[in-house]
């Protein structure tokens, strides 16, 4: 049996539609820890770099980051803040750890993540726009 063309195309929408609307969203902010190296005062001094892959700006990207000691142990909570970041653009922030050793640092984990978009907008949870990545020793995520 065949059905007739317009039932046919109705029903094709219909099953488009649905398959469009459960898609995730693909844009992220990417956070790279880039690098990490030792200071003059026995510190460690990281650089975290992060791109706006949202087809918005934000205005101040804040995190919760924990260090964890070479025992993986909770050492010290951190706040970053990015200013803002223009859609599409890059953004390099280093921050140091005074007294602590690159290598008395096993992982960062990053506890929240505030103000990835407008104050307006109540239905997106700032974790779940991360896309992380990294290019040093230490653990960085989760």
């Amino acid at each position: 049996m065949r059905l007739p063309f317009r039932t046919f195309v109705f029903g094709l929408a219909a099953v488009l539609a649905g398959a469009v609307s459960a898609q995730e969203p693909t844009a992220k902010i990417s956070l790279e820890l880039n690098h990490v190296q030792a200071t003059a005062d026995g510190g460690c001094r990281l650089s975290v770099i992060a791109t706006n892959g949202l087809e918005r700006p934000v205005n101040k990207l804040g995190m919760e980051i924990v260090a964890f000691n070479a025992d993986e142990l909770v050492d010290q909570f951190l706040r970053l803040e990015f200013a803002r970041i223009s859609a599409g653009k890059t953004k390099i922030l280093q921050f140091d750890l005074a007294g602590k050793a690159c290598d008395s640092i096993s992982r960062l984990h990053i506890n929240d993540v505030l103000n990835c978009v407008p104050a307006s907008v109540k239905d997106v949870y700032c974790p779940d726009l991360l896309e992380l990545s990294n290019r040093t020793s230490i653990k960085f995520g989760d």
